[in-house]
């Protein structure tokens, strides 16, 4: 990892606190952090210069699967870009998958867990 430069994650979570929380644990890991509070919010902010999103399911607006399907048809320059589900619901786990997410981390979030996978990606 070249630590000149920090790795940047998006975080999108319609929930303050879990998008503080995840930012307090990768900032301590020298990533950069983008926030979003829902997913059509995160495709504007998506850049090719980002390493990984972490997505949250149940979200206003536009909810983590409509995120991931409207990334892979209308933004496949996008569609490399590893994704995490982080929810709270297992039973998304399987649509996230087959939607191209690499991971599911369920939450609350475990900061050791989540270094764990997300470091696999960077």
């Amino acid at each position: 990892m070249n630590l000149n430069k920090p790795k940047k994650i998006l975080v999108v979570d319609d929930d303050n606190t879990n998008r503080k929380l995840v930012n307090v644990i990768l900032k301590k890991k020298n990533i950069e952090v983008i926030e979003a509070e829902n997913g059509s919010n995160a495709i504007n902010k998506l850049t090719p210069d980002i390493s990984l999103i972490l997505l949250d399911i149940y979200m206003p607006i536009m909810d983590g699967i409509q995120f991931m399907q409207n990334i892979r048809l209308k933004n496949p320059q996008f569609s490399s870009i590893p994704i995490i589900v982080l929810s709270t619901d297992d039973t998304k786990k399987q649509k996230a998958l087959s939607l191209g997410a690499k991971d599911f981390i369920t939450k609350p979030v475990n900061p050791v867990n989540l270094w764990e996978k997300v470091s696999k990606y960077l």
